[in-house]
């Protein structure tokens, strides 16, 4: 072989160890970047898990006769699963492969909604999770989950409008006879609430305070003696005319002759006086002198006290005294005319007017008058 032949085959031999490396390692790092994508493919998952997220843009409530319904709006709901648990009063569901995307924001939270539930809140747990959080007021909800036309529905029902009181089995009833009809008993839950409003009047009859036995406006039932009135409601509601007729509402007290029946002669306690005034009657406090029959058109209340009251009226009959209380002027105008027809003859016109004399009722008048 010559030197030239020589000299072709070395450069052959370099050229051929030379491209085989290169080659080798082309092959190689083309293999290795193989092997790189298949053992990490998170920008793939991450695409693929974008696109199979269940997107939930909106989120009502609707009540229901049972209580609430939980509307969460999408068109897949059929591809939906959720996890239910309960934590107190808690009632939670979580639902993977889902996101909520609301317009204002991506929670979503109603306080007392209904009834027994004190707070419905729907946010996103993660970034691929919505929970679902029921607050009942004394125990957790009961729950209902479907799917509907507008999307998964859950249906609430408090636990407060589901408590019924336990019945106890009834007794049967003898048998009634076939002719007799059994009257129909109206059915508790069909009731509706009844509202009873209960209304009352207080006593108009009863007078707290008197002038007699203290000369003082005091409560009857802080004086020691025996003290009874007569207001002018009864007065008028019995339509008494004569002082006697109003006496009868007091016990112990009654007419004694007084020329048959045409001067107040009164009978307190058995004790009658001689005369024409036994049972000392007062005006105002102050003795009457008159005889005759007195009228009521012009008497407030009539005080009875039984029992001595020399100590506070001067020599009186040990029976007791009657004070007779005449109406005192009115701060605002008031006029009353009256007119009674009876037997034997009897008209009686009366007439009461009082108010104020000038403009700053400083000054007042009172007017009684009958015939």
């Amino acid at each position: 072989m010559t030197k030239l032949q020589q000299l072709i085959l070395m450069v052959s031999l370099n050229v051929v160890l030379v491209a085989i490396p290169a080659i080798g390692q082309e092959i190689k790092s083309s293999n290795t970047q193989k092997k790189v994508d298949n053992l990490n493919p998170a920008s793939n998952i991450k695409q693929l898990l974008a696109q199979s997220l269940i997107v939930i843009p909106q989120v009502r409530l609707q009540s229901t006769d049972k209580g609430l319904d939980i509307i969460l709006e999408t068109n897949q709901s059929d591809k939906l699963q959720s996890v239910v648990k309960s934590e107190g009063n808690n009632y939670i569901v979580d639902i993977p492969n889902t996101q909520l995307r609301l317009p204002n924001g991506d929670t979503f939270r109603q306080e007392k909604p209904t009834a027994g539930i004190n707070e419905v809140i729907v946010t996103n747990l993660d970034a691929n999770t919505v929970r679902v959080t029921v607050i009942g007021e004394t125990a957790a909800p009961q729950v209902e989950l479907f799917d509907g036309d507008e999307g998964l529905v859950f249906g609430i029902v408090p636990t407060v409008t589901t408590t019924q009181t336990p019945q106890t089995q009834p007794t049967p009833a003898e048998p009634q006879p076939s002719t007799e009809t059994q009257p129909e008993q109206p059915s508790t839950q069909s009731e509706a609430p009844i509202e009873l409003v209960v209304t009352g009047e207080q006593n108009r009859y009863r007078v707290p305070n008197t002038s007699a036995g203290t000369r003082t406006d005091t409560l009857i039932r802080d004086i020691p003696q025996t003290v009874q009135v007569v207001p002018e409601e009864v007065i008028r509601d019995q339509r008494v005319t004569r002082l006697r007729d109003a006496l009868l509402n007091v016990g112990g007290v009654l007419q004694d002759g007084g020329f048959a029946g045409t001067v107040d002669q009164i009978g307190i306690r058995g004790f009658f006086g001689g005369g024409l005034f036994g049972g000392s009657i007062l005006v105002d406090g102050f003795k009457d002198g008159r005889g005759g029959i007195r009228e009521t058109a012009n008497v407030e209340r009539i005080e009875v006290l039984k029992g001595p009251a020399s100590i506070l009226y001067g020599g009186v009959e040990p029976g007791g005294v009657i004070n007779l209380v005449t109406k005192q002027p009115l701060r605002d105008p008031y006029y009353n005319a009256d007119f009674s027809v009876g037997s034997f003859s009897t008209f009686r016109p009366s007439i009461d007017i009082s108010g104020p004399i000038n403009s700053d009722r400083t000054l007042l008048y009172q007017y009684s008058g009958q015939n």
